[in-house]
């Protein structure tokens, strides 16, 4: 195997390992606006990296057409 082919198929490696987002473009969501409030369902319109605190999305709400930024933890998928 070739130089080029080692250092090809570690970065092929890398790139599968590298974290991705759990949610995709355009997903309907359902996300807590509040520890005491309903979920509700949101579309992610953006996605936004890593914050070192999770992957960031900018979501709107099907409800009030707002938009607001939120970690991945604190939402679930709208089946």
């Amino acid at each position: 195997m070739s130089a080029h082919s080692n250092e090809l198929s570690r970065h092929q490696r890398l790139r599968k390992e590298a974290p991705t987002h759990k949610f995709r473009l355009g997903a309907q969501i359902y996300h807590r606006l509040g520890a005491r409030t309903e979920k509700e369902t949101f579309r992610i319109m953006r996605l936004l990296p890593d914050s070192g605190a999770g992957f960031q999305y900018v979501i709107k709400g099907d409800r009030d057409g707002l938009e607001r930024v939120v970690t991945e933890a604190g939402m679930e998928f709208a089946w």
